[in-house]
């Protein structure tokens, strides 16, 4: 939930059923991610610093699994009409654009896209890869959905670059039922693998904290 104003600082997970194959959810340092992009890619993890993220999205008018998401505006905002819909946004100062087919185009505020979570420490606390990578479908092109705060458009090479260093340091948790785990949503970026049959993994969050960029 990097990618919105409010964000939980922690995140308890729990397997209730264990999926045939596959559904292994991923984790992945995002302070060692961020030493690693700034030797690799310095100019780019500057402007990251400097410029935040905006986040773009395009939900349907009614739920959709085949979407980036899955949810629909009236599912992700919690509300049942366009004007409770603009409500929630103005109060998030989120941007916004009806489209056709009901769909709603949403772009958030500036956000950071780097955390300083202590002394001489920071972690890389975004969506970046999630929204370069896999925020497609039919309404939405990854390349849109996330830009830069002054609007322009991302280094390609170094975000795929990013994207090869936070797989060779990604560690996949195999669920077995029972099994339980906590993250530390600061410091751990987390992900969910394809899977066969059946999966139910309950999340809980807590310590809603969040967030606002200066620039």
């Amino acid at each position: 939930m990097a990618q919105t104003p409010f964000y939980p600082r922690t995140l308890f997970f729990f397997c209730e059923v264990a999926p045939d194959k596959g559904g292994a959810t991923s984790v992945c340092r995002s302070d060692v991610l961020y030493e690693m992009a700034v030797n690799e890619c310095p100019d780019f993890i500057n402007s990251c610093e400097e410029l935040g993220f905006k986040y773009s999205n395009v939900m349907p008018g009614n739920d959709d699994p085949d979407s980036g998401m899955g949810r629909s505006w009236m599912s992700t905002l919690g509300v049942t009409s366009k004007e409770a819909a603009e409500d929630k946004l103005k109060e998030l100062n989120y941007s916004w654009e009806w489209l056709d087919d009901d769909c709603l185009r949403v772009t958030t505020p500036v956000l950071p896209a780097v955390h300083e979570v202590g002394p001489n420490r920071k972690v890389l606390f975004n969506q970046l890869i999630a929204a370069f990578c896999g925020w497609k479908d039919s309404r939405n092109d990854p390349s849109e959905a996330i830009r830069h705060g002054d609007d322009s458009k991302l280094d390609v090479d170094a975000v795929m670059k990013i994207v090869e260093m936070a797989e060779e340091l990604t560690f996949n948790v195999e669920w077995q039922v029972g099994d339980v785990v906590l993250v530390d949503n600061a410091i751990i970026m987390h992900g969910r693998q394809p899977f066969e049959g059946t999966r139910k993994v309950l999340a809980s969050f807590a310590t809603v904290e969040s967030h606002s960029f200066v620039s």
